[in-house]
């Protein structure tokens, strides 16, 4: 058995609306669902949150292709903290755009914090931002590694674990 596909990421946010208007206003992102659980109910799953007497909002925005965002806000919530890219877990999500250097100059217009001037790295070109509350969000064009994933990838992705890849494997 294997996955369909990656379903969605999860964001822990500050303030549920302002993160709603910024992913909109930013990327173009809409909310499709939201949701609202007491205290009481997120006490009930304290085995999941680690959390008592702490009300959530949560909610989907929708990104093209299928992708989606899980935004959580929890009242009272901790402050921000940078990520630590050497401590295990997530450490930022990626839009697949096209033309980095205009995204840049775009959101740079807006305001967006930028962690760096775009990059390229093997073809493809990145750039990393933060949103509102600090999460990192790399924008890349992945220039035809693109289409090689999109329309190849059923067959790649075999082909390379077999040869390339096949000591992970054994």
């Amino acid at each position: 058995m294997k996955p369909r596909s990656l379903s969605h990421v999860g964001l822990t946010v500050v303030d549920f609306e302002k993160a709603v208007k910024w992913y909109w206003e930013m990327f173009r992102f809409p909310l499709i669902a939201e949701q609202e659980m007491s205290s009481e109910e997120v006490n009930e799953l304290y085995s999941l949150y680690n959390l008592k007497n702490t009300k959530l909002k949560l909610g989907f925005l929708k990104a093209p292709k299928g992708g989606v965002i899980e935004i959580f806000q929890f009242t009272p919530s901790l402050p921000p903290e940078r990520v630590c890219w050497n401590r295990i877990g997530p450490t930022h999500l990626t839009f697949d755009v096209r033309n980095v250097k205009k995204w840049y100059k775009k959101l740079s217009e807006k305001g967006v914090k930028f962690l760096c001037e775009p990059q390229k790295t093997d073809g493809n070109e990145w750039v990393f931002l933060e949103d509102p509350d600090g999460n990192m969000i790399e924008l890349i064009d992945l220039k035809f590694n693109y289409y090689a994933i999109r329309y190849l990838g059923w067959l790649a992705g075999p082909v390379i674990r077999r040869l390339q890849f096949m000591h992970y494997y054994k």
